[in-house]
């Protein structure tokens, strides 16, 4: 018991002094996690909602021709557990670009899922998801109705948001985004 509790501290101190100078990796070999989402989103300009939806258990709420593995009651399971449902999530890191710019959002999951721009995270659409994830208040945003800052994307489908005068997100800044029908999969879009 003695060894065990004298390795657990040893890698607590290494990956404390590693924090310290930018991480700490899962695998002594790997150090590529930063680069990997970085690659992921296309240096910053994409982002990749996703889930892992069963088809069969789910129904009608995913894709039937989506290849999930993760059933309706280990979603909910793990969601009344942590308050949120670790594979359902904004992937490819959060968004950095020019203003004038654009970036993509795409759906890699079974489900349907939002992009939102929203002032304040907040709760979605589905109040029962919002009772579980903690999140009671409701972001207006995301039930003021469909609008280029506020669109529902398909399993298998994606959008591409413009910035700029012209485009959805038209001034530079720091912006809050989320799945209005998942409230805890949350990103956030920096315009340049």
């Amino acid at each position: 018991m003695s060894q065990v509790i004298k390795s657990v501290s040893i890698l607590y101190i290494a990956c404390t002094a590693v924090l310290a100078l930018g991480g700490c990796a899962t695998d002594a070999g790997d150090d590529s996690s930063q680069t990997a989402i970085e690659q992921d989103s296309k240096g910053h300009t994409e982002i990749h909602t996703e889930d892992n939806c069963d088809p069969v258990t789910f129904g009608a709420l995913c894709n039937p021709n989506f290849h999930g593995t993760t059933t309706r009651a280990a979603f909910t399971a793990e969601l009344t557990a942590t308050m949120r449902v670790a594979a359902w999530e904004y992937g490819g890191g959060d968004i950095r670009v020019s203003a004038g710019d654009s970036f993509t959002v795409d759906n890699k999951g079974g489900e349907t899922h939002t992009f939102s721009v929203v002032a304040n995270y907040g709760g979605g659409r589905v109040p029962g998801l919002n009772t579980a994830s903690g999140n009671p208040v409701v972001a207006p945003e995301c039930v003021a109705g469909a609008n280029p800052a506020n669109v529902d994307i398909a399993s298998a489908t994606g959008i591409t948001v413009t910035t700029g005068a012209a485009g959805t997100i038209k001034t530079k800044g720091t912006f809050k985004v989320q799945c209005c029908i998942h409230p805890w999969m949350r990103s956030t879009v920096t315009i340049n």
